[in-house]
């Protein structure tokens, strides 16, 4: 029975390390801090800001625009002026872009 019991104790523990496992895992998300911020302005849409930075990005504009509405929690294409949206290009690629720009 003691020995039983033992093996009870160690098979919860162990189904509990897998399940904290688990939960830790599927709760890891992009950190958005890595990429670049947008201010919506009068007449923007999402499908032109993928349009602006269609040659900085290498999805089509339906995933681009996907991309910005899920990870900003964006539930329709509707954006207003003033709105802060992060878009799927890292900050770094656009550092870049604006150095070589300048020389």
């Amino acid at each position: 029975m003691k020995k039983e019991s033992l093996s009870y104790i160690l098979a919860f523990f162990v189904v509990l390390l897998a399940i904290t496992a688990g939960i830790t895992y599927t709760n890891k998300t992009d950190s958005l801090e890595n990429y670049h911020q947008v201010e919506i302005k009068e007449g923007d849409s999402l499908w032109s800001i993928a349009d602006q930075f269609q040659d900085k990005h290498s999805i089509s504009k339906q995933d681009f625009v996907k991309w910005v509405q899920e990870k900003n929690h964006i539930h329709s294409t509707t954006i207003a002026p003033g709105d802060i949206v992060f878009v799927p290009i890292h900050k770094e690629e656009i550092h870049q872009f604006q150095q070589i720009a300048s020389e």
